[in-house]
Formats: structure tokens, C-alpha cells, sequence
């Protein structure tokens, strides 16, 4: 079974992207395990005199869950005309052990437009070197159900190419 390691770029409880990462990890199907990162919330703000052999355990943690999946997902909507403080901050805390280089990672954008978040963290995980799988869905919230059916057919059959696009990725190492 492949292990898949879900980030919410949201720090809202109940977050249109928590249903998205819901509805992906239905459409990986049985043959793959995702674990959700708790909150994006929780994560010290980064400061280089801390990203040391000894980080903070929950960056600890983090590192550790991306470093053992072999794929992840991130799932984000656009604040303020960009990427959200909170996931460009979590980011930044793994960069410097590269545990997102070279790691698959499907990247979805569900926001009201997201163009400028889409870029950013596109443009971020360009930087890190890894492997991306992306999709920006604008208007996300009027496409996907309270309980993560999507209802929107266009939507629905993107998502299911990226998310072949993103276990071909896996499996092609």
C-alpha cells in the first residue's frame, strides 16, 4: 500500500480544501493510505537559528511524515492575492532538508480565483525541486458537496487526470 501525506493549506477547521483532499483521496482508491496533517496552524514560525539537527518536534514530525510518504498532497486556497502566511511558512521548514525534493507532490488550488497562490506555490515547489502534479480550481466552494462529492463534471474528470498523472509519478519513481 503507498502512503500519501495530505497538507491543508487552510487553518480553517472545516475548509473547502479538507474536502478536496476528502474527494482525492476517494478518487486514489483502496490501494493507497492517506494521513492528513492535523493543522497547518500549529507550525513555529520558521527561523533559521532553529532549522538545526534538533528543529522543533512538530517540524520534527512534519519532515518525517513527508520524508516516509511516497507521495503528497497540497491542497490550498488563495488569501489575500497569494499563498496563505501559514503553508508558505510550513514550506520554508523544508527546504532546508530537502524533503520535498524529488517527491511527488499533487498540488491543488481550490479557491474562489487563485491564480496568484497557484503561481506561488508552483513557483515554490519549482524551487525545491519537486516533483508537481498541479490543478487550480477557481470557484472550488460551489463544486464540492458538504460531504466531498464533487458536482461539477468538468471539475471532477481534472481531478481525475491529475490524480493519474499524480500515482503515475509515484510509480514511475
Amino acid at each position: 500500500m503507498k502512503k500519501i501525506f495530505a497538507i491543508s493549506g487552510s487553518t480553517k477547521t472545516s475548509s473547502t480544501n479538507g474536502l478536496y483532499i476528502s474527494a482525492i483521496s476517494q478518487l486514489l482508491g483502496k490501494d493507497f493510505e492517506v494521513s492528513i496533517f492535523p493543522t497547518i496552524a500549529d507550525i513555529p514560525h520558521f527561523n533559521p537559528d532553529l532549522d538545526s539537527v534538533d528543529p522543533p518536534q512538530i517540524v520534527y514530525e512534519l519532515r518525517k511524515s513527508i520524508q516516509l510518504a511516497d507521495g503528497v498532497i497540497i491542497s490550498t486556497p488563495e488569501y489575500a492575492m497569494g499563498l496563505p502566511g501559514s503553508l508558505k511558512n510550513l514550506l520554508d521548514w523544508t527546504v532546508s532538508s530537502s524533503t520535498l525534493s524529488g517527491k511527488p507532490v499533487l498540488v491543488l488550488v481550490a479557491s474562489t480565483q487563485g491564480e496568484k497562490a497557484y503561481q506561488s506555490i508552483i513557483d515554490t515547489l519549482t524551487v525545491i525541486e519537486a516533483r508537481i502534479s498541479p490543478l487550480l480550481i477557481p470557484f472550488a466552494k460551489a463544486k464540492i458537496t458538504s460531504e466531498a462529492v464533487i458536482i461539477h463534471n468538468e471539475t471532477l474528470e481534472s481531478l481525475r487526470s491529475l490524480v493519474r498523472s499524480f500515482v503515475a509519478s509515484i510509480e514511475n519513481g
